[in-house]
C-alpha cells in the first residue's frame, strides 16, 4: 500500500510539473526563458528548477537534456555548470532505477513488452558486461537515459556499481555535449576549446582503457565480467 501511495505522489508531482511553465519552456527549447527570466530573478535558485527538471527528464523523456546542460553552462560556467548537470543526471538515473527495481508494478511489464526489442538489447549488454556497458551507453547522448536505467534495474547489478557507472558515463556525456554546444556558450577562445577537447579525449581513452583491461584480462588473463554485476 505504501508503494502505491508513493507512486501516486510521484505521479501527482509529474502532473504538476507537466503543466508548469518550466516544462513548457524546456519542451520548446526556450533557453532565454531560463537565462533571461529565471536566472536573472532567482540566481542560484535556478537550480531548484533545473535539477528537478533533469530528474524528470531522466524518468520520462520530455525534452532534450542538452537544453538544461546548456542552461547550466551559460548561467554558471562550464565547470560549475557541468557539476550541477552531473548531479541532476545522476539523481535522475538513480530515481528511474529505483522506481523500476523497487516499485515494480504491472506498468513496468507493459513498458517492457512495448519496448522489448530495444530494452532486451540493453539488458543483455548490461547483464553480460555490467558497468562497462552502462558507462559506454551513457557516454553517447543518443541512447535514452530512461531505457538504460529501466534495463539495468532488471539485471543483478548492485546499486553502488550502477551509481558509479552513471557518474562516469554521465560525466563523459556532459563533457561531450559541452563540446558540441561550445559555439553557443564559448567566446572566441581557441586555446581553451583545444584544451577542453584534449582533456575529453584523454578522459575517454583512460576510462575505456581501464574498463576494457579489467573486463578482458582480469587477474589470470581470462574474461572477468562477473565482478561488475555483483
Amino acid at each position: 500500500m505504501k508503494k502505491w501511495l508513493i507512486l501516486a505522489v510521484l505521479l501527482g508531482l509529474f502532473t504538476v510539473a507537466w503543466q508548469s511553465d518550466w516544462v513548457s519552456a524546456a519542451r520548446s527549447n526556450n533557453v532565454e526563458y531560463f537565462i533571461d527570466t529565471l536566472f536573472e530573478d532567482m540566481g542560484y535558485g535556478l537550480l531548484l528548477v533545473t535539477i528537478p527538471l533533469m530528474i524528470i527528464q531522466n524518468v520520462i523523456t520530455l525534452f532534450p537534456v542538452v537544453l538544461i546542460i546548456l542552461v547550466h553552462i551559460m548561467a554558471f560556467g562550464v565547470f560549475e555548470g557541468g557539476l550541477y548537470s552531473l548531479a541532476g543526471t545522476v539523481l535522475g538515473a538513480w530515481v528511474c532505477f529505483l522506481l523500476v527495481k523497487y516499485f515494480n508494478f504491472n506498468w513496468t511489464e507493459r513498458i517492457w513488452n512495448k519496448r522489448k526489442s530495444s530494452l532486451s538489447r540493453y539488458y543483455r549488454w548490461i547483464k553480460e558486461y555490467g558497468v562497462f556497458t552502462i558507462v559506454a551507453l551513457r557516454s553517447i547522448p543518443v541512447f535514452p537515459s530512461n531505457l538504460i536505467s529501466f534495463a539495468a534495474a532488471f539485471t543483478p547489478i548492485s546499486l553502488k556499481a550502477y551509481i558509479w557507472s552513471c557518474v562516469v558515463g554521465n560525466l563523459s556525456m556532459i563533457w561531450l555535449l559541452s563540446l558540441l554546444t561550445a559555439p553557443l556558450w564559448l567566446e572566441s577562445n581557441d586555446a581553451f576549446y583545444t584544451t577542453f577537447l584534449s582533456g575529453y579525449v584523454l578522459f575517454a581513452l583512460t576510462v575505456a582503457g581501464f574498463y576494457l583491461r579489467k573486463a578482458f584480462y582480469g587477474k589470470r588473463g581470462k574474461p572477468s565480467f562477473e565482478k561488475y554485476i555483483s
